[in-house]
């Protein structure tokens, strides 16, 4: 392979794990030097502890410059060939960059934030992941949250909510305060809830997560819910607020048509109004877009965003220099990352422009949750200052090694699309 700059910057591992290829370097190497788009590692398992060696599901939130990121420690996505689960294993780590991504802070374990009491409340594996990670453990002690979701209050504060309940930084991520009552089972009624990658300050409701609620009930022909449909399965829109700069949050639940499961809500507002892009676990094929107006029932809607197989989850922005929304997400089958954007008010339309595919393993795509992993890009951020969109995913392999990347891109993005069309 061409000695590259991407191979010094990269590593041995890490251009194992993000498995670009001769073509795909050379691109970066190209936009790099345009200043248009930048490739770079967050962290990689270069000395795991113990089997885990799998750091993938960056999502990251930004507070007066530096970069909050959020990341697994774990044995593998797939569980089925991964290495065992141990008191080093966490779904959620955090690290910090304030010189836009280019070094970052040793990853810290949110579990050690935790009072012992509430640290391994019902075994070290959290609530919503006995069922695939501890199946022999069917203690209901825990937290009733799923996934991460994280952002940024007009404070400064920076929220996190997970499979360990929620959490506080008010100096941007270098220490944390865990809310111990918050979302615990013995505190919250109803069933799981699945969050969204992004919590939102809104000028009326303060701050707002998004999430969805799923039964994880077993039937003759599927026994195991990972193994395919369940019974009873449910996707609620709620909606989680916090007037008190994430201290405390109620829930609400919002009808949507029986059609529209919408799982992982990404959120923007805009102009007032609440902007959402999803996963449609109905067909599984396409995004829904939601939009959350004060006064009026939610809207929901199908996106043109569709692929053959099972759709991944999205970053969704706000573009302040193209004045549009942009959807950056990745097709696991084709192990690709797609820009699409649509103008604001076309958004009844449903109608996305396709303005290109950011990054491709060309080298060997494999075969997803099989013998590739990746990318996850929901956790965007917009930073304007620089003027670019910070994009974070991860690649390896389902039950490890796997690492998170960083891809940084202009937020020109019209100038963005020429450069990657004129690479096809």
């Amino acid at each position: 392979m061409h000695e590259h700059r991407l191979t010094k910057i990269l590593g041995p591992l890490g251009l194992k794990l993000i498995d670009a290829g001769e073509r795909q370097l050379a691109w970066f190497e190209e936009g790099a030097a345009a200043g248009l788009l930048e490739l770079g590692p967050v962290v990689l398992p270069e000395q795991p502890l113990g089997d885990n060696n799998h750091l993938g599901f960056a999502e990251a939130t930004m507070s007066d410059g530096t970069l909050v990121l959020i990341h697994r420690r774990m044995t593998g996505h797939n569980p089925w060939g991964a290495g065992k689960v141990d008191e080093h294993s966490s779904f959620t780590m955090t690290t910090t960059s304030a010189d836009g991504g280019k070094t970052w802070s040793d990853s810290f374990n949110m579990r050690d934030a935790m009072a012992p009491s509430c640290r391994d409340r019902g075994g070290i594996v959290p609530l919503s992941h006995r069922y695939k990670y501890g199946p022999v453990n069917e203690s209901k002690e825990g937290y009733k949250l799923h996934l991460n979701g994280l952002g940024t209050s007009r404070a400064g504060t920076v929220v996190i909510l997970c499979n360990y309940g929620a959490f506080r930084s008010e100096d941007k991520g270098a220490t944390w305060e865990h809310l111990p009552e918050q979302f615990r089972e013995d505190t919250t009624g109803g069933d799981m809830i699945y969050v969204g990658p992004r919590i939102v300050d809104h000028p009326d409701l303060g701050l707002c997560a998004f999430a969805n609620s799923v039964g994880h009930g077993r039937s003759e022909k599927f026994p195991n819910p990972v193994d395919g449909p369940v019974d009873n399965t449910r996707h609620d829109f709620i909606l989680l607020t916090s007037r008190d700069d994430g201290r405390t949050w109620d829930r609400a639940v919002h009808p949507l048509p029986h059609w529209a499961a919408q799982y992982e809500p990404a959120a923007v507002v805009h102009e007032g109004d609440i902007f959402i892009m999803a996963r449609d676990e109905r067909a599984l094929t396409s995004h829904l877009q939601i939009r959350v107006s004060g006064g009026k029932p939610v809207d929901v809607r199908r996106s043109n965003m569709r692929q053959p197989r099972s759709v991944e989850d999205a970053g969704f922005d706000y573009n302040p220099v193209t004045k549009r929304f942009e959807v950056v997400r990745s097709v696991r089958e084709q192990m690709t990352v797609d820009l699409w954007s649509i103008d604001p008010e076309e958004w009844e339309s449903a109608e996305w422009r396709f303005e290109g595919t950011i990054f491709a393993r060309y080298q060997d795509r494999g075969d997803f949750y099989k013998t590739a992993d990746g990318f996850h890009p929901t956790g965007t951020v917009i930073d304007e200052e620089r003027g670019v969109q910070h994009i974070f995913i991860y690649s390896g392999h389902p039950c490890g090694p796997a690492g998170s990347f960083r891809i940084t891109r202009t937020l020109d993005t019209p100038k963005l699309s020429r450069f990657l069309e004129e690479r096809e």
